[in-house]
């Protein structure tokens, strides 16, 4: 629950400043490659979010890292912000939440589909069209595959969930079953 607060409060700020400038899609860009570069190096992670190390080093660090990966200024700034409050371990989340502010600007909802197996880029279309129907608004598809679902597909939208597994179906017919409907 903090981790979500703090990391809404930082992801608030930057998108604020990023709205002001007219780079919102970039900022998070930009933000997203430190936290991807962060996530691959986890033992310059470590020193960066770590009380032993001084200050100094970790401004250093992230110094090295803005000029590595071409960070723009306004997120250099507000990366060394996150290293000198000691907020550095919250940039994943920080990350996410940005995410979710940028999707809701640009009106696109996040869609987490299961299947069985591989949806193909045809079938991926028609169904991110036809959530789009549904709710109003862009939907972006991450399309995962779960072992666990025998077949059918299973599809989360926010609070919206979509059960059309087979798994689901054989629970409702055993219940339709159990409750005398089926004859």
């Amino acid at each position: 629950m903090l981790r979500t607060i703090v990391a809404l409060k930082y992801a608030r700020g930057l998108f604020a400043a990023a709205k002001d400038e007219g780079k919102v899609k970039e900022y998070g860009e930009e933000l997203r490659k430190v936290a991807e570069f962060l996530t691959s190096q986890p033992e310059i992670l470590e020193v960066l979010e770590s009380p032993i190390h001084p200050p100094d080093l970790k401004l250093e660090i992230i110094e090295e890292i803005n000029k590595a990966l071409a960070v723009e200024e306004a997120v250099a700034k507000f990366l060394r912000l996150l290293v000198e409050k000691r907020r550095i371990h919250f940039i994943r989340d920080i990350v996410e939440m940005y995410q979710q502010l940028l999707d809701e600007e640009l009106g696109i909802a996040r869609a987490e589909v299961r299947v069985a197996t591989e949806l193909d880029e045809e079938t991926q279309k028609a169904l991110a069209e036809a959530l789009s129907k549904k709710i109003g608004r862009e939907v972006v598809l991450q399309v995962v595959q779960d072992p666990q679902i025998l077949g059918g597909v299973m599809v989360r939208v926010g609070d919206l969930v979509l059960d059309g597994t087979i798994r689901a179906q054989l629970e409702r017919f055993k219940e339709s079953i159990i409750r005398g409907e089926v004859s």
